[in-house]
């Protein structure tokens, strides 16, 4: 089983003996004492107190070179880890350099480190680590393997700096070809953003241990998520070797809500496998490598992915170059927002963003698909979402005046989606107060967080207790767009049911199961309540 490690830098034994304390209540099965700027007696005092050996516990003074804080020289440094060993934590971590640069230190801890990992003695067991914080490594593999080399090591663990997600992807491979020729328990970490998923899959691919920090703690690497992410969104507990993966691919990604979303869903339907963030730049070549890289990893199982900015042209561009299948109104889009990878081998996708949000309004209005037919629905925007909005409602015969600040976009979105058995016309968006449209859906960012006092119109006088009002943006969950309009007695559909509606969509493509809604939609508040 991989165990959950919970980092906790030691400055005072008083203060880090109720830190162990939340992490076990958390759910940590391990501790790591960074004991980095602490000295002979912190060490002793909290060693020698039962309440800190209710659980495994790792020993680690860091050097600054790998990523530490310890301040004084390399012969204190030493001495002070061998002064732990002598405590008997159960286990130690030494950095590989320094293990190979200081010849008289083997020498002298050898006889105080477990001979192996079956060692009854109590001594402690030796972690051998190295660590880059600036790229991966070139001679990563060679590294590795020489550190199983050394005969006192138990366990071996890298840790580097990914650039982006195809370095981190390389811990899989790792992970995946390393244990034919060693045969010590692994840790292969990829540090920051893109690296997350290393330790959110940690348990997949059956590492020791990976780290995570009680909430409100400081992290001590970067990327580390908290334990109740682990555990609660990720599933930690349930991950095995085959566990299918899915994924969110955007830039910038860690401000997304669908792996809170998606993950109680699998949750509460009793579906197997994970769902994650997958930061990809924004170049379709980035897009393509990533995809690519990711679908040839053996044992990485990936069967689909949400797609959103600003890769929902390169993922319709990716379906029609690898042959797969699109549905009529995705196609007629030319976005899409959803990739399904088969257990065949085969690419299928769609866009559920405008599916839904007609399930959206439909639910707060009681309106079926022909009273749709019959409205006078204005898009405001003309991006990538507007496009949606547009292409969806005029396939049921809706119709629609696209407002834009350029008026260029908007007859081009106008004039191809017109006659597609709606009608769909352009003005500019300064001319939205003379509209004689009764559903008005925001498809612009204004109001979006940090930007929460935008609204996207400047004259709201054409919006009364006759209209309904949608606003696509989710966070905040009320706009201030919303929040006018309610003022002028217009109904109101907050972004927020669309975007559970359109995971509904993704998540019955993914699993071929009915989705929970009521649970997807509490952990969507949920998470939007956490910010």
């Amino acid at each position: 089983m991989t165990s959950i490690v919970a980092p906790i830098f030691v400055r005072s034994a008083d203060a880090v003996l109720p830190q162990i304390a939340e992490a076990v209540k958390q759910g940590a099965d391990m501790i790591e004492l960074r004991c980095d700027e602490a000295n002979h007696e912190t060490i002793e005092a909290i060693l020698t107190r039962p309440e800190a050996r209710c659980t495994p516990i790792i020993v680690t003074v860091r050097a600054k070179a790998e990523g530490g804080l310890f301040s004084g020289n390399e012969t204190d440094r030493l001495d002070l880890i061998l002064h732990a060993c002598r405590l008997k934590p159960d286990y130690v971590d030494v950095e590989f350099d320094t293990w190979r640069e200081n010849p008289d230190f083997p020498a002298q801890a050898v006889p105080l480190l477990a001979k192996d990992a079956t060692d009854p003695s109590g001594r402690p067991k030796l972690i051998l680590s190295t660590h880059d914080f600036l790229s991966r490594p070139a001679d990563l593999q060679q590294r590795l393997t020489a550190m199983a080399e050394i005969p006192s090591a138990c366990l071996i663990k890298a840790a580097y700096h990914a650039k982006n997600l195809i370095d981190a992807l390389e811990a899989f491979g790792l992970y995946e070809e390393l244990p034919q020729t060693i045969r010590k328990p692994l840790v292969i970490i990829a540090m920051g953003e893109a690296g997350l998923i290393t330790r959110i899959l940690a348990a997949k691919y059956n590492a020791a241990f990976t780290f995570a920090v009680p909430a409100g703690s400081a992290t001590t690497a970067p990327g580390q998520p908290t334990i109740t992410e682990l555990i609660r969104t990720y599933r930690f507990r349930s991950q095995v070797r085959n566990s299918p993966v899915y994924g969110v691919i955007g830039w910038p990604v860690s401000h997304s809500i669908s792996p809170m979303i998606h993950n109680a869903g699998f949750q509460s339907a009793g579906c197997p496998g994970v769902y994650v963030p997958l930061p990809i730049e924004p170049e379709y070549e980035a897009f393509f490598s990533a995809v690519t890289a990711l679908r040839g990893l053996r044992d990485f199982n990936l069967r689909g992915a949400s797609v959103t900015i600003p890769h929902k042209a390169h993922a319709a561009r990716y379906l029609e170059n690898a042959g797969g299948v699109l549905d009529e109104t995705s196609a007629r889009i030319g976005v899409i927002n959803t990739l399904y990878f088969p257990s065949d081998g085969t690419v299928g996708g769609t866009n559920s963003d405008w599916y839904g949000a007609i399930e959206a309004m439909r639910a707060a209005t009681g309106w079926n698909l022909t009273d749709l037919a019959f409205k006078r629905v204005a898009v405001l925007g003309a991006g990538g979402a507007a496009r949606a909005m547009v292409a969806g409602l005029a396939s049921l015969g809706a119709t629609v005046v696209v407002y834009n600040r350029t008026l260029k976009r908007a007859q081009e979105l106008a004039y191809e989606f017109n006659g597609k058995i709606g009608h769909v016309s352009a003005a500019l968006l300064n001319e939205f107060a003379g509209t004689n449209c009764s559903v008005i859906i925001n498809c612009t960012p204004a109001g979006m967080f940090p930007n929460v006092k935008t609204i996207p119109v400047d004259d709201m006088t054409a919006i009364n207790s006759s209209t309904v009002v949608f606003d696509t943006v989710y966070n905040p969950r009320r706009t201030r767009f919303l929040d006018l309009s309610a003022r002028q007695g217009a109904q109101t559909i907050e972004g927020l049911e669309m975007l559970v509606r359109q995971a509904v969509i993704q998540f019955e493509g993914f699993t071929g199961k009915t989705a929970p809604l009521g649970v997807m939609r509490v952990a969507a508040e949920a998470a939007l309540a956490r910010e």
